[in-house]
């Protein structure tokens, strides 16, 4: 009996393995007379019109207003150059790929959150878009002293010009050395095509004075270090609702001969002038005592941007703040961190 049952079970266990063993040598046959036959058709199945993708096949949610009509078109000259000389295919493996070198590449994308291809042909795609925060106006209408580092002077004869534009006092347009340009809050210089044609749109966003630098040409990085710590100080500025509740138009900036950071000067629509001092969120330091001089640096920053609030809350608005309490308006002499006054000098010192 126990000969019988050995006998029994090796003789379906053989038969079993031979069934599939053919079964898969039979789909291996198959796969292979497939992928023939799907090499000789592919290029008739490609070059069907219902998988080419066109520029009218992209769907981009949500584009901010001042992203051109021509965005997508933008962004697919910015492909490789060797994707450049093909169509574009929904059935391309390298389609995303490709679409992805090409979006990121664009001046206004932040990042590329998803790029989806649906079939026939479809593509939706999903993007983090840069932020304008500040104008750059390079105007030469600015005096400032800083003869006294206590109490600098900040005077300008800035006005809103006609039609967006900034000039000297008397004049549509005023004297200039450059044009101004929209910043992101890293001081990347964004496309201005929709700023161009819709002038009026410079006024919602707050204008820095000052800088003399102006980019050669194209976008992306200004190459000057104060242009990033303005346009830093502009996203401080406007994450605290600052520009719209307090009535704040105009940054200045000033730097002193030989050093690379900036003092600021606040200037409401009505023309008062709030004196910060230096911004900085990060202290220059590096090695453990960063993350502690950093920390330290921005809640100077917040310290000063309450006592903003408090002020205009005080006097009702930072216009009525009557002048013999002026001084109130100068930031950089003394700030309260927690339960001591210091001067920013000091915060400074003790960030090093």
């Amino acid at each position: 009996m126990p000969q019988l049952l050995n006998f029994l079970r090796y003789f379906f266990l053989g038969r079993a393995q031979r069934i599939i063993g053919a079964q898969a040598l039979t789909g291996l046959l198959l796969l292979g007379f497939g992928a023939s036959v799907w090499t000789s058709l592919r290029t008739d199945v490609c070059d069907q019109e219902i998988y080419r993708v066109k520029e009218s096949d992209f769907y981009v949610w949500n584009p901010p207003i001042w992203v051109s009509d021509r965005f997508v078109a933008e962004a697919l000259e910015l492909r490789a150059p060797e994707a450049r000389t093909e169509e574009l295919n929904s059935l391309d493996p390298n389609l995303v790929d490709n679409l992805l070198i090409a979006f990121e590449s664009h001046p206004w994308v932040e990042r590329v959150e998803s790029i989806e291809v649906r079939f026939p042909a479809r593509v939706d795609v999903k993007l983090k878009y840069k932020e304008p925060v500040a104008v750059i106006d390079p105007t030469p209408s600015v005096a400032i002293d800083l003869s006294d580092s206590t109490t600098p002077v900040f005077n300008d004869d800035w006005q809103d010009g006609q039609n967006g534009q900034n000039g000297r006092k008397g004049n549509a347009v005023g004297a200039r050395s450059g044009e101004k340009y929209v910043v992101d809050a890293n001081g990347y210089r964004l496309p201005d095509e929709y700023f161009r044609n819709n002038p009026s749109a410079y006024r919602d966003f707050p204008i820095v004075l000052g800088i003399r630098s102006t980019p050669v040409s194209g976008f992306g990085q200004c190459g000057d270090p104060l242009v990033v710590e303005a346009a830093a100080f502009a996203s401080f500025l406007a994450e605290k609702n600052a520009f719209e509740k307090l009535g704040i138009n105009r940054v200045i900036v000033a730097k002193k001969k030989g050093e690379t950071k900036g003092v600021y000067c606040l200037k409401t629509v009505g023309g008062v002038s709030v004196f910060w001092g230096r911004f900085a969120t990060a202290a220059e330091a590096e090695g453990p005592a960063f993350e502690r001089n950093a920390a330290d640096a921005l809640a100077l920053q917040e310290t000063k941007a309450r006592k903003l609030f408090q002020l205009a809350e005080k006097y009702s608005s930072l216009d009525d703040v009557p002048p013999e309490a002026a001084a109130e308006l100068n930031l950089a002499v003394e700030t309260v961190a927690g339960d001591e006054a210091t001067t920013e000098n000091d915060a400074e010192e003790n960030a090093k």
